[in-house]
């Protein structure tokens, strides 16, 4: 997508996300009925470019990006939270799902006092 684009931006990191659960969304299609167990995994991703002095970062599922910083003054290092975790258990998150899925009074259930999706991953 840079390629195509002939740089990096936001919108090129969006587009991969997006391509990526496409094909992951198409592979459970594909194998819904001999292995239907393949729609309860989750997933975590990462992202971190460095293009042109910009860092550009993203994430999905229960990760975050932290960026390690040199305190000259303390010679200490400090832990610099450069995104936030894609999980259930954050209202936040369970406010955007049941906003994707009004449909599904189940998509964010509260299982052994852990908020998950579909009552399967956090």
């Amino acid at each position: 997508f840079a390629a195509e684009q002939q740089t990096m931006s936001a919108e090129v990191i969006r587009k991969a996300f997006a391509a990526t659960e496409e094909g992951f969304t198409s592979v459970v299609a594909k194998n819904w009925d001999s292995k239907p167990q393949i729609a309860a995994v989750g997933s975590c991703c990462l992202v971190g470019v460095i293009c042109d002095g910009m860092l550009y970062v993203a994430n999905a599922g229960d990760s975050r990006v932290v960026l390690a910083k040199s305190v000259k003054a303390t010679k200490e290092v400090a832990a610099v939270q450069l995104s936030e975790e894609h999980n259930a258990c954050i209202e936040s998150v369970r406010q955007e799902l049941r906003l994707l899925h009004p449909e599904d009074s189940q998509i964010v259930v509260l299982k052994h006092n852990v908020w998950r999706v579909k009552g399967i991953i956090q």
